[in-house]
């Protein structure tokens, strides 16, 4: 293996936090912990989402706290993310707002907790277990963002790049296949895509993946996963999109 892609990726590989599913249930305690399904985390006077396309509330999926920015003053909030598994929205711009949905809580705490709200019967309810891993952007934002990788990986294999780049990336520590994480990159099914602020027009930032979870029973398509992207100036706005294989 190429010596020079290996300190090159050293170089721009990032740190994440890897999501596995722990122990199925739920229990009050854990009402504002990092988790897959069962009742997502309300507090009073919160309302049941429904999908304005087919009138059904959403399911609760997955929340959890994104990583930390080290110039914030304060801590991450909680986000707590929903969707609509009879629509199936994939995020793009010109869908119906509304048939996923991300709610923000900035001092979440158990003793908040409000039952009953985003229970999808359908799914099995996850704690989870946290573990920081490391990551590569995918090959095509190689391509387009750091050429001079991509011109090492042709080198080391002209057939195959795309196969040097990825066992170099194996080499220096970091995971090459999608999972559910926080932070980091995205690990791309279909190829890059960005989210655009519907206020200063910026892109924002990626803030985590949520994979399909044989355990919890959840599936996006066949096999594929879910990217979530927030503002970084105005953290009320956020993006979704989901690829499959």
């Amino acid at each position: 293996m190429s010596e020079a892609l290996i300190n090159a990726l050293k170089k721009i590989k990032l740190e994440c936090q890897r999501v596995i599913p722990e122990k199925p249930g739920f229990a009050r305690l854990m009402a504002a912990e990092t988790r897959f399904a069962g009742p997502a985390y309300s507090e009073n006077e919160d309302i049941a989402p429904v999908c304005p396309v087919c009138g059904e509330k959403l399911s609760f999926v997955f929340q959890f706290y994104p990583q930390s920015d080290q110039k914030a003053l304060s801590a991450s909030p909680l986000l707590v993310f929903y969707y609509c598994f009879k629509c199936t929205p994939i995020g793009s711009e010109n869908e119906e707002p509304g048939q996923w949905l991300i709610r923000s809580y900035q001092t979440a705490a158990p003793e908040k907790f409000v039952d009953g709200i985003g229970v999808d019967t359908s799914f099995t309810a996850f704690s989870c277990q946290l573990a920081k891993t490391q990551v590569l952007p995918d090959y095509e934002t190689i391509e387009e963002k750091y050429p001079y990788i991509a011109e090492m990986c042709e080198e080391v294999d002209a057939d195959d790049p795309l196969g040097a780049y990825e066992d170099a990336g194996l080499e220096v520590g970091c995971e090459m296949e999608p999972f559910t994480s926080i932070g980091g990159y995205p690990i791309w099914i279909q190829g890059e895509a960005e989210r655009t602020c519907p206020i200063c027009k910026k892109i924002m930032d990626f803030i985590g993946q949520i994979d399909s979870q044989q355990e919890v029973q959840l599936m996006w398509g066949d096999a594929g996963c879910v990217y979530l992207f927030q503002c970084h100036e105005h953290h009320d706005q956020f993006g979704m999109e989901m690829q499959c294989f």
